[in-house]
């Protein structure tokens, strides 16, 4: 009678967990899907062991006519922000900023960005006269005010820029 009181019991109990487990709504912080219908050529991949967003072999920073390693990790916490890491291919050293966060790292069209009015976001453009590959990330208030990184580096909007020429990192802002 016990023993069979005992499996009706997890029967039950499994049922009703897994009816429970069908009506969460497990999000993944991947972009996966919206890239599929906006920027289907995008080469882009999520981690979510290492909550790492992973761009690379879509844009050629160095130059050298091979596409670089671009990513955005995860740095923990309750709110989860997203430092920039680039490794580019004439080197293959890893470039760590960690001064450069956002909470969003989604690739948005250069074509449809107003930089005085998006929240969120990275793009990817040329700038100069040698159109120059740069990534420009919009920074929120928490990772702009008090960042003494960014005053180091003369970035004093928003807007961090950074190109790299002969393996050195520039900065710059809009």
């Amino acid at each position: 009678m016990k023993l069979t009181l005992a499996i009706l019991f997890t029967v039950y109990y499994l049922t009703a967990f897994s009816q429970q487990t069908d009506k969460l709504d497990l999000r993944s912080n991947s972009f996966k899907k919206d890239y599929l219908n906006s920027n289907p050529t995008l080469k882009y991949s999520y981690d979510s062991v290492n909550q790492t967003h992973n761009y690379s072999d879509n844009w050629d920073f160095d130059r050298d006519g091979i596409k670089d390693e671009l990513y955005f990790n995860a740095t923990g916490g309750a709110h989860l922000y997203y430092s920039l890491k680039v490794v580019l291919s004439t080197d293959h050293k890893p470039r760590e900023f960690d001064f450069i966060q956002t909470d969003f790292p989604l690739l948005t069209a250069i074509d449809t960005l107003d930089f005085g009015k998006s929240p969120i976001g990275f793009v990817i453009a040329n700038f100069g006269k040698n159109l120059t590959p740069t990534i420009i990330i919009r920074l929120d208030n928490q990772t702009f005010y008090d960042n003494k990184e960014l005053k180091k580096r003369n970035i004093n909007t928003k807007n961090a820029l950074i190109s790299f020429e002969n393996g050195k990192t520039k900065y710059g802002c809009l």
